[in-house]
């Protein structure tokens, strides 16, 4: 604040020598001893007023200053408080945001507890419902597995008495296949006893031998072993020549004359029927 004296000194001298000029004035105007030196030029006036005892200025000066100084501290001590109430603003802003921020944290805390208190109830239902829901499929399952065990004993039982209903019609099949078998046996051996086998045997061989073309490699005694596999219509289904006196050319020629012979004489009593049949190929030539 002192340089602002020292910044405006020179105005401050003239404003002192103005106020002594103009109260020296007043003093002689008003002074009676004094009214012949009022008709006294304004520049003599003037230079008189000029001759001021200089500690009257020196003293008016020191008093300006002190007034400068007084209005300094006024103006750093309302500086000062400015700055004592923006800090007491700042640190009452701070402490109102601390106790924002506290409560701000404590509603955290809450609504986070509260988050956690509700989580912990959505996992106990969850768990409930699951227990019920794990309750319910066990006794589903139990029952499900009793259903299905009465399901399979039933089916047991179902498939015990289809197996002795089908024990029962083997057993009664095979008794009447072998009342047929012995019966056929019996057929075949009054058959047999009365030739007509060997007649059966030989409609087959004289069959063959029509349709036998005998190759040019065919000679004279020529006998060949025929197994022939038929079916009960007498259709041939194979035909295999096994120890025959001939040469390949009258195997193949054997094999096909048998081929076109089918299907073969029915014999004249059925039980006579033989599926695999040996049949002794001795053609007269």
């Amino acid at each position: 604040m002192g340089s602002f004296f020292q910044q405006h000194r020179l105005s401050v001298l003239i404003s002192i020598v103005c106020h002594v000029v103009l109260a020296a004035s007043l003093t002689i105007g008003f002074n009676p001893s004094s009214r012949s030196r009022a008709r006294l030029p304004v520049e003599q006036i003037a230079i008189e007023a000029m001759v001021v005892d200089e500690s009257q200025l020196q003293q008016e000066l020191e008093r300006l200053e002190q007034i400068e100084q007084a209005e300094v501290r006024r103006q750093l001590e309302q500086e000062q408080q400015a700055r004592d109430r923006a800090e007491a603003a700042r640190l009452e802003r701070e402490d109102e945001e601390r106790r924002l921020e506290v409560a701000r944290l404590e509603a955290a805390e809450a609504e986070r507890q509260e988050e956690l208190r509700l989580a912990d109830l959505q996992r106990q239902r969850e768990e409930e419902q699951e227990r019920l829901r794990q309750e319910a499929a066990e006794a589903e399952r139990r029952e499900a597995e009793r259903v299905a065990e009465l399901e399979r004993q039933r089916e047991q039982e179902a498939e015990r008495q289809r197996q002795a209903a089908a024990e029962a019609a083997q057993r009664a099949e095979m008794e009447a296949e072998l009342q047929r078998a012995l019966a056929a046996e019996d057929d075949r051996r009054r058959a047999q006893e009365a030739g007509l086998l060997d007649e059966y045997i030989r409609l087959i061989e004289n069959r063959i031998q029509q349709n036998w073309i005998p190759p040019a490699s065919a000679i004279s005694g020529l006998e060949c072993i025929v197994n022939v596999t038929q079916i009960p219509s007498g259709d041939v289904v194979d035909v295999q020549v096994g120890r025959c006196t001939g040469d390949d050319a009258v195997v193949r020629s054997i094999e096909a004359a048998v081929l076109r012979s089918s299907p073969l004489p029915r014999p004249p009593v059925p039980s006579l029927f033989e599926r695999n049949l040996e049949v002794v190929f001795n053609p007269i030539m």
